[in-house]
């Protein structure tokens, strides 16, 4: 027996209200995914000015290192470290 006009919008309307559910679902778990992109961004950028702080620390040391050396270095070369 053929649908009737009434069945067919009826059930039309409720894939309709399917798809809509389906959709605000998707955008929901869209916003969230959003928001949890931006905390990861955040951190990234967090971490990479903490490498930078501590590459120009590491640099200060090896710099303080190298006058060390040198003027031990310049220590031994005039006799007064004896």
């Amino acid at each position: 027996m053929p649908e009737t006009l009434n069945a067919r919008v009826t059930r039309l309307e409720e894939f309709m209200g399917r798809a809509f559910t389906a959709i605000e679902a998707l955008a929901d778990k869209e916003a969230k995914l959003d928001d949890l992109l931006a905390t990861l961004t955040e951190a990234q950028i967090k971490t990479e000015e903490r490498f930078r702080r501590t590459d120009e620390r590491f640099q200060r040391t090896d710099e303080r290192i190298d006058k060390l050396v040198s003027a031990i270095g310049e220590m031994l070369r005039n006799g007064r470290a004896k």
